[in-house]
């Protein structure tokens, strides 16, 4: 387990040295002039999120064939869950441990998964489209205002996401700064106050 591991982290570190010297930050518009990175505060707070309204995280994942990665967001507990699949880990106290270990050192975030049911675990849930969407949805507001329409679960206070993809709503308000969850109740993406 522990000779699969290193291959592993080894295997995502040199992927990551050639994304890292690929890679550049969009800059389509306001929102967008961000690096579409996720603060290591907000992404190790999600990671050990176990509450029913999980965190969502904004990861790479790399192509099996081709090794490409690309970003994309979704929720903490299905990335463990990936890497749960991923590694034949259980789910015990120890097996929870590990994989959040995993998930927290997984150089630049990027994670290459082999096994099909890892990688359906963690399924892109939006398009492009729905992402540049709703990037464009919250272009224009500000960073208070945005708190302010997603700290509430009130219909008539939030701001209207009805006709946007979940997921992409929540990688729009990462590149934004935040650290959205999705409301275990009404499975809104929100922000805490």
């Amino acid at each position: 387990m522990q000779n699969r591991y290193l291959k592993l982290s080894i295997q995502n570190f040199l992927l990551m040295m050639c994304l890292t010297l690929g890679m550049h930050c969009r800059s389509e518009n306001r929102a967008s002039k961000l690096p579409m990175i996720q603060s290591l505060e907000s992404y190790d707070a999600a990671i050990h999120n176990y509450s029913t309204s999980p965190s969502y995280v904004l990861i790479f994942i790399a192509d099996r064939e081709t090794g490409q990665a690309k970003p994309i967001c979704t929720t903490a507990n299905f990335l463990l869950g990936a890497i749960h699949r991923e590694y034949g880990l259980g789910y015990g106290i120890a097996d929870l441990s590990m994989a959040a270990e995993i998930a927290a050192k997984s150089p630049g975030r990027l994670f290459r998964f082999n096994q099909q049911s890892a990688l359906n675990n963690i399924a892109v849930k939006y398009t492009a489209n729905d992402l540049s969407a709703a990037r464009a949805l919250l272009a224009p507001w500000s960073t208070e205002e945005l708190k302010s329409k997603f700290s509430s679960l009130s219909r008539e206070a939030r701001l209207p996401t009805d006709n946007y993809a979940r997921e992409a709503i929540a990688c729009a308000l990462i590149e934004r700064g935040f650290s959205p969850k999705l409301a275990d109740i009404s499975g809104q993406v929100y922000v805490d106050r």
